[in-house]
Order: C-alpha cells, then structure tokens, then sequence
C-alpha cells in the first residue's frame, strides 16, 4: 500500500449539500408589515383628528377607507 491509499479519518471533510436560507426573506416581509402598519396607523390617527376637530365645530364626520387612502368628509 502506498501513502495515498491510507488517509486518517479525522481529515475528511464530510460533504453537505448547498442548501437556501430563508431568514432574510421572512425578515423583508416582517419589516414591510411593521411599516405598513406605522404608515396605516398615523394615516388613520390624521383622520380621526380631523373628524374630531370636524364634530367641535359642530358637523358629523364620515371617514371611509379605500384604495385610495382615508377620506373623511365633515357634513355640516
């Protein structure tokens, strides 16, 4: 035998398969939620000022929401 047959076993590398991390995707996704939820709930805190400031002088407030964002109407 010669000195390539013979290898210590401690040496191999054992192989592993490539494999694909999805933590950063979920990250992503996390990240835009939270800031959906920040822009949606300062949008909706603008509305409802300005609904209240609506019935302080004595209208009725409608808010609805769509595509389009919040749309408050004040009916005096």
């Amino acid at each position: 035998m010669t000195a390539l047959a013979l290898s210590p076993a401690d040496t191999l590398e054992i192989y592993e398969a490539p494999s694909l991390e999805l933590v950063a995707y979920d990250d992503i996704h996390e990240e835009h939620a939270i800031w959906w939820a920040i822009v949606v709930g300062f949008s909706f805190a603008v509305a409802a000022s300005y609904a209240a400031y609506c019935t302080s002088k004595g209208g009725s407030p409608d808010i609805s929401f769509g595509w389009g964002g919040f749309k408050v109407r004040c009916y005096r």
